[in-house]
């Protein structure tokens, strides 16, 4: 089988020829080999991040998982041309080029400070990102910081009324060596994406500014619906549901209900009656949130599913209760043996992990939430490829070796 075809049958909950190997190495793994300042990749894109990561799983040789490309577009006022526009939230949203204002305001020789500025009939808004030499980057400002005022603001960049360019350009760049993959942000992460202060402004405004919030979620659950619509005509192999923001660690289950679960149910029925995958991404504490969405949506695939201590899952009792239903991908702890320990630990961990959730297919072999920039490398290579030797099946869907 060839990558794409090996992940697209794991995450079909079927058995491919072998259990697929793909840990998170999406963004600093492919930035520190460059060998470059990371805001060469982010803000330069010499190479664009996209490029960097096709390199790295070729370099690894390991399954791939694309997940630089979205679809572009948004308010219907504003232009679709790419030349005549800037991408801004998470390269997706269009605006003409003609309101926005991006400048260098300051560097030197470990970060690198770029300041956006939006026009609008209400006023300005602005973020200010920080990327760093060897991290990756990071908003020290960003759109709304009154609620009040500037939520205004952004609905009017975002428009009532919306379209899209369906035409993707990246999944023959892709071509046989991984999944393309197109996201759309959970409610949580798209609020932490515009909003100032980060994470914890986040969660007060639910209890500060609760009508608001509940006005702008029914808002973003329409946008988000219609993204979704144009994503899946774009022919991506699969739809991202984009819950980094949205784990237990960070809100609690009320929020969670209210919030994240009615529009991953609607995205999970809409990709169910198009025949696309639909895949949850939500790190941290996620047991709760794993369950909810099992019981109540169709989504098709669940990652990272992180162990104790980041996480809350025990994957043994996921497969046993779960593994007939849906496809799961992890779980190997980015902040254990894979970042400190040695090969050998590390090829104990992969074994281990096979054993508890490789059994019957529907299994992808990879890490929790972002393998960190200082990683062995030798140790990366010892999780691929003890995941390849181990992870080939018979027929009947048993791990060879252990047969």
């Amino acid at each position: 089988m060839t990558s794409k075809e090996r992940m697209l049958t794991a995450m079909r909950n079927k058995v491919p020829d072998r259990v697929p190997v793909c840990p998170d190495i999406s963004n600093m793994i492919p930035c520190v080999l460059t060998g470059k300042p990371f805001w060469e990749i982010y803000v330069f894109e010499d190479p664009p991040l996209g490029k960097a990561y096709l390199e790295t799983i070729r370099i690894l040789n390991m399954d791939g998982w694309y997940i630089y490309e979205n679809i572009t577009g948004g308010n219907k006022n504003f232009p679709l041309d790419k030349k005549l526009t800037t991408k801004i939230i998470y390269n997706s949203i269009l605006v003409p080029e003609e309101i926005v204002t991006k400048k260098i305001v300051f560097k030197d020789d470990e970060k690198l400070k770029q300041q956006t500025i939006i026009e609008t009939p209400y006023g300005n808004l602005e973020q200010t990102s920080v990327f760093f030499r060897n991290a990756p980057p990071w908003k020290e400002t960003n759109y709304i910081k009154n609620i009040e005022t500037d939520w205004k603001k952004m609905k009017w960049i975002l428009g009532d009324e919306w379209h899209w360019n369906n035409k993707i350009e990246d999944l023959e760049l892709v071509g046989d060596s991984g999944v393309h993959s197109i996201s759309i942000l959970s409610f949580v992460d798209f609020w932490d994406a515009i909003r100032s202060g980060g994470s914890e402004r986040v969660i007060y405004d639910f209890f500060d500014f609760p009508k608001t919030m509940e006005n702008i979620f029914n808002f973003y659950k329409e946008f988000a619906i219609q993204q979704t619509i144009a994503a899946i005509k774009s022919g991506t192999d699969e739809i991202l549901l984009q819950g980094s923001t949205s784990s237990l660690s960070l809100i609690n289950p009320a929020i969670y209900d209210r919030f994240i679960l009615p529009l991953n149910k609607k995205i999970a029925e809409i990709c169910k009656k198009e025949n696309v995958i639909s895949h949850l991404h939500i790190c941290g504490k996620s047991k709760y949130a794993v369950k909810k969405n099992i019981e109540n949506t169709y989504i098709d695939v669940y990652e990272p599913l992180e162990k104790p201590p980041n996480g809350d899952i025990d994957i043994v009792e996921i497969k046993r209760k779960y593994g007939k239903k849906v496809a799961l991908k992890g779980n190997i702890l980015t902040t254990g043996v894979l970042a400190h320990g040695t090969p050998d630990d590390v090829k104990k961990e992969v074994i281990e992990t096979l054993k508890n959730a490789a059994e019957n297919g529907g299994f992808i072999l990879s890490t929790g939430d972002q393998v960190g920039g200082n990683t062995p490398i030798d140790n990366l290579k010892t999780l691929i490829e003890t995941g390849q030797k181990y992870g080939e099946y018979t027929k009947e869907g048993k791990l060879k070796v252990f047969t």
